[in-house]
């Protein structure tokens, strides 16, 4: 799963010129993420390691990269 969202964020910067700094991902997609890391990798973590603010969405089909220029902020 890590390679398959490095990936997305290589051909993301390649065609746009610019590092994406948002994944949407499903549960499922998370956990595959949390289960390629070791434990100690918590949700924090993983946003710090892929620079980006994750976007868990049910009905995501398939991980995809954005970029949005905002703040970063928690979700309440």
């Amino acid at each position: 799963m890590l390679n398959y969202i490095y990936r997305l964020i290589r051909d993301f910067e390649r065609e746009h010129g610019i590092q994406p700094n948002l994944l949407y991902i499903n549960p499922v997609h998370l956990q595959h993420l949390k289960d390629s890391l070791d434990e100690t990798y918590d949700f924090q973590s993983i946003r710090n390691l892929l620079k980006m603010e994750l976007i868990i969405i049910q009905d995501t089909v398939h991980p995809h990269v954005a970029w949005a220029q905002c703040a970063q902020r928690v979700a309440v």
